[in-house]
């Protein structure tokens, strides 16, 4: 397959990082008919477009010559090399997917195209009854305001627009000026390129899966790159105070022309499987969502506040149960003190849940709680040369698991904390050992001056008397073994 190439093609550009990951090719599935997908997106994802026909459009020559290869033998695939203005506006696609946004479709060889324009480019291509997947970047996104310093990189180049919308409810407006139904906005966290979680604006603003979704994000993990901070610790007041939606490090808009034939879309697609909400209350992968609180979040607050009956207890309920190797941030605490950990927890026997309250399967759950409370600088509350094998042992573990070695610090606070943990050992190290020194100098003058006052007294007359009488002795204990050994 050779590239069909529009024009504004990049001879020498390459773009990293494309869009893709799990919940992003389960969105892209639901794509029909003849797909066009702009801009860089894992090879994997456009695998997963169930539709014959597939169009492809990227701006760097060497993506699309890749590509190209990669689907020689795939029939109904087309891969173009290009700038998105130089898209012909025929609506000639029933889905379009633009999951990695609009910031990386313009070129060096082109003019480039505020937002608006690129957007009105897109809905020029598609027909009617269509679908548009589009993904708009939050420049003050989570991500953005916890990222380290980043050297510069042209893989990060992008056209600035002061006309991309501020928040989905922007974007929404917009597509409805355009003649487009919106059906769908998400959240996606923890990065916009790599998302593992989408969370629909109706699941976040709901009060009752609160701690359901404390896990989810939680479970989410880290943005790339580095970091000031690790953000999850903020999960649960994120969503307290509906920020969860305005601090998305993406939104992801699903959204259809007039006539489009109807496809049930989840309310969130997260580590369970889909989210939905039925008549019956919310379910997640096929399971009742239950209503509360995270645990590990619950075990934080009362570590913080030296609670340790509290902390102790609930440690020993988690830890005697049935998801002992379960950890403590998937799982929700329920107001009446009942655990719920999400699927695939196979329910086990009293006896069995015994044996996994011992079994070393609990330990990494105890291992991830620990780093927790070092990255929140809680292990000074609770001091003990290994913090896990203190939990393993408040959890009534018989057999205590071994050491885990601790990480290396992923952020620049934990890097911090780290630094100031170890100063405070150094300085404590050498307080010690000037206690020592100063003992061994004081126990040195006095062994000295017990020397000099035995040579005083060895020089008087009793002195000399009672040296000479030891003196004797000894030659006589001497004299006295010798006859014993000839007379044996």
């Amino acid at each position: 397959m050779t590239p069909l190439l529009l024009g504004g093609e990049m001879p020498h550009w390459s773009d990293h990082s494309p869009a893709g990951g799990v919940p992003l090719r389960e969105l892209a599935g639901s794509a029909h008919g003849h797909v066009l997908v702009v801009g860089p997106h894992d090879p994997a994802l456009v695998d997963a477009i169930p539709a014959r026909q597939v169009t492809v459009l990227v701006r760097g020559v060497p993506d699309a010559e890749e590509l190209a290869a990669r689907w020689v033998d795939r029939p109904g695939v087309q891969v173009c090399c290009g700038s998105l203005d130089k898209l012909a506006a025929v609506p000639a696609y029933d889905t379009v997917v633009a999951l990695d946004g609009l910031d990386r479709t313009g070129s060096t060889e082109a003019a480039d195209l505020p937002w608006p324009a690129a957007l009105d480019r897109l809905l020029a291509v598609l027909r009617p009854g269509g679908r548009l997947l589009l993904s708009v970047t939050n420049p003050v996104g989570l991500n953005r305001l916890y990222a380290g310093a980043l050297p510069p990189d042209d893989s990060a180049w992008a056209p600035f627009s002061r006309e991309t919308p501020a928040g989905p409810g922007a974007v929404r407006d917009h597509l409805r000026a355009a003649g487009l139904e919106p059906l769908r906005a998400y959240a996606a966290y923890p990065a916009p390129q790599s998302p593992t979680v989408l969370l629909s604006e109706d699941a976040l603003n709901d009060p009752q899966l609160h701690g359901y979704l404390t896990t989810a994000l939680r479970r989410a993990g880290l943005p790339g790159g580095p970091l000031l901070a690790d953000p999850r610790p903020l999960a649960d007041d994120l969503l307290r105070h509906g920020l969860a939606v305005p601090l998305a490090p993406a939104w992801i808009v699903v959204a259809a022309r007039p006539g489009h034939r109807p496809a049930p879309l989840p309310d969130g697609l997260v580590a369970d499987g889909h989210l939905l909400r039925t008549p019956g209350g919310w379910l997640a992968g096929g399971v009742p969502v239950a209503a509360g609180e995270c645990l590990h979040d619950v075990l934080l607050a009362a570590a913080r506040s030296g609670d340790r009956p509290s902390f102790r207890a609930l440690l020993t309920a988690w830890q005697s149960g049935v998801h002992a190797d379960v950890p403590a941030d998937a799982i929700v605490i329920s107001p009446d003190g009942t655990l719920h950990a999400p699927p695939p927890t196979p329910p086990a026997a009293p006896a069995a849940a015994l044996a996994a309250a011992s079994a070393p399967a609990a330990a990494p759950a105890l291992s991830q709680l620990a780093a927790a409370m070092h990255a929140e600088g809680l292990s000074h509350l609770w001091p003990a040369d290994d913090i896990g094998q203190l939990l393993a042992a408040m959890a009534g573990h018989s057999e205590i698991p071994p050491a885990v070695p601790r990480a290396t610090p992923e952020t620049l606070r934990e890097l911090t904390a780290a630094h100031d943990l170890l100063a405070r050992r150094l300085d404590e190290a050498k307080t010690q050992l000037i206690w020592y020194e100063q003992r061994t100098a004081t126990l040195q003058s006095e062994l000295n001056r017990a020397h000099r006052i035995i040579t005083v007294l060895k020089a008087t007359p009793g002195g000399r008397a009672a040296t000479a009488v030891l003196a004797g002795a000894r030659r006589g204990r001497r004299l006295a073994t010798a006859a014993l050994r000839r007379l044996r």
